[in-house]
């Protein structure tokens, strides 16, 4: 015996032994051991309302963090993917904002610890429909020398449906007609929109039909000139009084029709102003008189105003 343990390599090989030995042990009692692990972030799942008429607007936080507890050697080996957390919202009957505790399914060989947060915030709507004129919109400009005459659908309303807070925020509904440098009149199916108040996009409302037949006439504008205004005296004023000074406004208009009709024109006169006997200034909107065949582009009355004072 005496000479075994003076032998170095047999007392090494002995140490050895002892150490794995003592390896094992220890491991075996760590596999043995319990250790708590976070999961996260997971996502939340729901169980809707029962109620056909109520959906989910919104869900606060959409996902959580998970404890789980078990053996250090079945923690450390679980992953995320067996993991679900949800919230029951069946027994919900009426729209409001709620707040409901998170419920966790967790993997075998594990159990549950906790879930950060406990609760959420869900906010349920109540699903209506509202029926709303349809609308067309021009976009851009049709090709230099051509306008927009007309733009018509076949479709006079569309049905709206979707949650009633979003609903209650559709002002109107319409259809975007791109005329992009067009020449002749077309037809197009477009798309309806609805909007709100400031003419941004109303989401989660649904639009019945979604899209409609478009039909734009398109033709040749007439030519046009611009001409000057001259307002047009009718009578006197009163004896030892005179006009001073005319003001008209606008001093010029465009008009358009034929080159035959708009050639000889170079101005046009207002109705006839009365200042027969008149001793003070007089204002007033009137009409233009155009002759045969002109038409003025922007119908609108002129201002026209008359000073009149005393002579000498």
């Amino acid at each position: 015996m005496d000479r075994l343990l003076e032998n170095d390599t047999i007392l090494k090989i002995l140490s050895l032994v002892v150490a794995l030995v003592l390896w094992v042990g220890v491991m075996s009692t760590n596999s043995q051991a319990m250790a708590d692990r976070h999961f996260g972030p997971i996502p939340l799942e729901y169980q809707p309302p029962s109620r056909s008429n109520l959906t989910v607007m919104s869900l606060n936080p959409n996902t959580v963090t998970v404890e789980l507890r078990g053996s250090a050697k079945t923690i450390h080996s679980t992953n995320s993917h067996g993991i679900s957390a949800f919230v029951n919202m069946q027994g919900l009957t009426h729209s409001g904002t709620y707040t409901l505790p998170v419920r966790v399914s967790v993997p075998a060989g594990t159990s549950f610890a906790n879930v950060y947060p406990l609760k959420v915030t869900v906010v349920v709507d109540r699903m209506g429909s509202r029926h709303i004129p349809v609308g067309l919109k021009a976009t851009g400009s049709s090709a230099p020398g051509y306008e927009l005459k007309s733009l018509t659908t076949n479709v006079g309303s569309a049905t709206l449906s979707g949650p009633m807070s979003a609903l209650n925020q559709v002002h109107k509904v319409v259809a975007e007609v791109p005329l992009e440098g067009r020449k002749a009149s077309f037809q197009e199916q477009v798309i309806l929109l609805p909007l709100n108040a400031d003419g941004h996009r109303v989401h989660k409302v649904q639009v019945s039909p979604a899209m409609v037949s478009a039909q734009a006439t398109i033709q040749q504008r007439p030519p046009q000139k611009n001409v000057g205004v001259v307002a047009k005296l009718k009578g006197h004023p009163a004896s030892g009084y005179t006009v001073t000074n005319i003001v008209v406004r606008p001093a010029v208009i465009t008009v358009s029709g034929s080159h035959s009709a708009i050639n000889p024109v170079n101005v046009v006169y207002t109705v006839p102003i009365n200042v027969s006997g008149d001793t003070h200034s007089v204002s007033a909107a009137v009409p233009l008189v155009l002759p045969s065949g002109v038409t003025e582009l922007r119908q609108q009355d002129v201002s026209v105003s008359v000073t009149i004072a005393k002579t000498g």
